[in-house]
């Protein structure tokens, strides 16, 4: 760790949080804003994904033959292309949702759990912006929903996203589909942490792994079954993710100064650039598909977890996006229906006009999230003391 970074490790306890985390949630879900935006917005004008093959082409064609508009076009294109990458953030969101709770009950001594009151806590966290959100939907303009009003909203209205998996996995918010895989994943964590504890972290985790490849190659090579249940619907498939932030979790309260001085080294962000990389060359329909997500996952969080870092020194902007970290959970939940409207208007202009107009779309959903997750614990609060 560079000189002066101790003061991440003093921040983090005296604020009882950890400013990067945020910061790397805020990065993660402003991503995937972005993505179902210019998902929208696309309509075939884009290469997708762009890659190295097809970014020259994308510039010929987008670009008036000057030097000025092709380097403008190239830069067009090379945003366009990260942007294109956003699910990789739901990775990120799964392996700090292990992190967390297994961070919080490590720190607290880890015995003596009253799981009854911890999943109420759950609940209460989960449901009550999620049902909000259900509500703002069915009376709110400008926004698109993929899906018509009928049997399954109350389904979905009380955390099915499973079953039947074709109708509900993807029904009226796509993006919803994540709340399923949280609700598998809290239900089987106190298995798990009890699990951890018995093993130990490191061997834990390589379980894990070998659980979460098995399945999804099964699953996706074997049997041929749909493809939701790999994404997500089956939480088995997505729990190499839940793990590694599970064992960092552990590591981290129990030793935080030696995690942290790891993470943030040089060491530590090439180790994540490299398992990043090999996450994204296994993204392919054989068998090393079976390792894409987990690789990626670990791999990019060790990397924004750096960028996060950094973006923390400048003033204005690390507060800003460690604002939108802290209120996630509301952003991913509101998010989509909105930008993907605005993102349907936007079609005519252009590429360059369309990220800055995206941009301020995306800080207004982000704001009236805040809000209203704010309003929501509030009200929670109030009525629960």
């Amino acid at each position: 760790m560079e000189k002066g970074d101790s003061h991440l490790i003093s921040a983090a306890s005296s604020a009882g949080r950890f400013q990067w985390l945020d910061g790397v949630r805020g990065m993660a879900v402003i991503w995937i804003a972005f993505y179902h935006c210019l998902l929208s917005y696309d309509n075939g004008r884009l290469p997708w994904p762009i890659t190295f093959d097809s970014l020259p082409g994308f510039v010929e064609q987008c670009a008036n033959g000057s030097i000025l508009g092709k380097f403008s076009c190239a830069i067009e294109g090379i945003i366009s292309a990260i942007i294109q990458r956003g699910p990789e953030g739901v990775g990120v969101f799964i392996l700090f949702s292990g992190f967390g709770l297994t961070y919080s009950l490590v720190k607290h001594g880890g015995v003596g759990i009253s799981w009854v009151d911890w999943y109420k806590r759950r609940f209460m966290r989960l449901f009550p912006t999620y049902w909000l959100a259900n509500l703002v939907f069915l009376v709110s303009p400008f926004v698109i929903l993929h899906d018509p009003v009928d049997y399954r909203f109350l389904l979905s209205f009380f955390g099915d996203r499973v079953y039947p998996l074709d109708k509900m996995f993807f029904y009226l918010v796509p993006a919803w589909w994540f709340l399923g895989l949280l609700i598998e994943l809290y239900i089987v964590f106190p298995v798990l942490f009890k699990l951890m504890q018995r093993l130990g972290w490191a061997r834990y985790l390589g379980l894990c792994v070998i659980l979460s490849s098995a399945a999804r190659y099964v699953l996706f090579a074997i049997l041929e079954a749909n493809g939701y249940y790999v994404m997500g619907a089956f939480f088995v498939c997505r729990l190499w993710e839940f793990a590694a932030g599970m064992a960092m979790g552990k590591s981290m309260a129990e030793s935080p100064d030696r995690t942290l001085r790891l993470l943030l080294s040089w060491k530590g962000f090439f180790i994540g650039a490299i398992l990043y990389t090999l996450g994204l060359f296994t993204y392919q329909p054989n068998f090393m598909y079976s390792f894409s997500d987990g690789l990626t996952a670990m791999g990019l969080s060790v990397i924004l977890i750096h960028v996060a870092y950094r973006i923390d020194r400048v003033p204005g902007v690390g507060r800003s996006i460690g604002w939108a970290g802290v209120y996630s959970y509301s952003f991913y939940l509101f998010h989509q229906p909105y930008v993907m409207y605005a993102g349907e208007k936007l079609r005519s202009c252009s590429l360059g006009i369309f990220l800055i107009l995206a941009s301020g779309v995306i800080i207004l959903v982000a704001l009236g999230s805040i809000f209203l997750e704010y309003a929501v614990n509030s009200t929670v609060t109030r009525f629960s003391r």
